[in-house]
């Protein structure tokens, strides 16, 4: 049984959450599609703004299928995104063991999630993930993957390195073992309407000479169905 499976048994509960990607850590709810209504999120990035959202790559719930940007619409079902709050890094490591003690030992306080697939509301059991079972390098593809099972699908909010108006923060994959310069959800080079389609991938932190994180790499989501 997954760790996802396992908490929905009654271990522990994913709960939808309110707020933002700020300090508290919490991420607000919002929908590309009507049906998928206000338990979902759309996420976009600093970069390119509210024009431009995390897609699925041809709307296929698999295995390995990519994840891009693009325009955002409120008939496009590939645009939409369940987020489950589990608590704290700490939490699914004392709990489960999903991630490593070094994870846990720099990350514990932050809060974790997982962002699953979602068309027109319904759940896919794939959510937003690195290669599986194994620790990310710079540019694995960001892609998807069975919630649950690996601390691929994790991300936790660096609220260290969020915006000033807290408005905006990286998402460090759960798998990372760099913990100077983690692997955190990246924009690689290129434009959304680029072809082919950019594909999202991680990199290790980058940062300006006065600590400022690359626009590509701090995500935040737009609150209500788009427009």
């Amino acid at each position: 049984m997954s760790v996802k499976a396992k908490i929905a048994a009654g271990a522990a509960t994913f709960a939808m959450v309110g707020g933002g990607l700020g300090m508290a850590g919490t991420l607000t709810a919002s929908a590309a599609t009507p049906s998928c209504g206000d338990s979902c999120v759309s996420l976009y990035t600093q970069k390119f703004g509210t024009h431009d959202y995390v897609d699925v790559y041809q709307q296929r719930a698999a295995a390995g299928q990519e994840s891009i940007l693009f325009q955002g619409s409120n008939s496009d079902p590939a645009l939409d995104f369940t987020v489950y709050a589990a608590g704290t890094v700490d939490s699914f490591y004392t709990n489960h063991g999903l991630v490593s003690s070094a994870f846990d030992h720099t990350y514990g306080s932050l809060e974790a999630y997982e962002y699953e697939y979602s068309p027109y509301g319904r759940n896919s059991g794939f959510c937003l993930s690195t290669w599986p079972g194994v620790a990310p390098q710079p540019g694995y593809k960001v892609r998807l993957e069975p919630c649950g099972r690996y601390s691929n699908t994790l991300w936790a909010v660096d609220t260290a390195d969020e915006t000033a108006n807290h408005r905006y923060a990286p998402l460090i994959n759960g798998a990372t073992n760099n913990f100077s310069n983690p692997e955190v959800l990246n924009y690689p080079a290129g434009n959304p309407n680029d072809m082919p389609r950019p594909v999202l991938n991680v990199q290790p932190l980058n940062t300006y000479s006065n600590g400022t994180v690359f626009d590509n790499q701090e995500w935040a989501e737009h609150t209500g169905v788009l427009h």
